[in-house]
């Protein structure tokens, strides 16, 4: 059992705040929101060896079958069975405290706080996300959307070996904050995208891009400042489905890969 202390809010959480749904997942019931979570353990089972009582922690929000074929495969989160905090109908953890498997919860080091602690999750999800990409030192990246997400995932480009990335929003405070991180801003209301990419690329394009917004306009030209043979990544998850320029793809030989976490 964890108290819990900090939780992220996702922008999951707000979808399914504002809209009761993402794509498949309807909420039709009440529901507890949150899933980016760090806290204290305060109550654990007579098997558990590794954690403690006073320990502090992180956790992984998806629990899987143990011995499913997805599991066993090293592929846990796409387990048909498993249980995801805040996604329908499972309760997620703005609660004062959880009941969570031990093999999902991670102990913190002295030097990270509960605040860091909870940005364990997310940051796990821009890792995933340029692991997919294949990044090759000199990359140029496109991230579209500078929430949490967006901005974790730039700078899993960065540490992966990308020369340059590219970050878009409509919120000029959330592209401030990602030019501290050395990250190239760019306000899709006030500027022209393809034209800065193609400025930065030599007129070559992006050669990976990260969909990190869900949001139907930057899906819908995702393909116009990628390179030929480029690769595309989609992170954030639309609300309902959204129509995908195929022709464009093609054309490009793009490289389409997903994440589902």
């Amino acid at each position: 059992r964890i108290k819990i202390h900090t939780v992220g809010i996702c922008g999951s959480d707000v979808h399914y705040y504002q809209h009761g749904a993402i794509g498949p997942f309807v909420i039709t019931e009440p529901i507890v929101l949150g899933h980016e979570a760090s806290g204290t353990i305060i109550e654990v089972g007579k098997e558990v060896r590794h954690l403690k009582v006073g320990d502090r922690v992180c956790v992984e929000p998806g629990i899987p079958e143990p011995n499913s074929k997805a599991t066993r495969l090293g592929m846990y989160n796409l387990d048909p069975a498993v249980r995801f905090w805040a996604t329908p109908p499972v309760h997620g953890c703005l609660r004062e405290t959880v009941v969570h498997p031990a093999m999902f919860a991670f102990k913190l080091p002295e030097n990270v706080g509960y605040d860091e602690g909870a940005l364990v999750e997310p940051l796990a999800v821009g890792l995933h996300a340029a692991r997919k990409a294949r990044i090759k030192p000199g990359d140029v990246a496109l991230v579209t959307g500078a929430g949490t997400i967006g901005l974790v995932t730039a700078m899993a480009a960065l540490a992966g070996g990308c020369s340059k990335v590219i970050i878009t929003d409509i919120v000029q405070q959330k592209l401030d904050l990602a030019s501290r991180f050395g990250m190239v801003p760019v306000n899709v209301t006030r500027q022209n995208l393809n034209d800065i990419v193609s400025g930065i690329t030599d007129g070559w394009g992006a050669d990976v891009v990260f969909e990190a917004s869900g949001n139907e306009a930057a899906i819908s030209r995702i393909f116009e400042p990628l390179c030929p043979g480029g690769r595309v990544v989609f992170i954030g998850m639309p609300v309902s489905p959204v129509p995908i320029d195929i022709v464009s793809a093609q054309a490009k030989e793009a490289r389409i890969k997903t994440i589902f976490r």
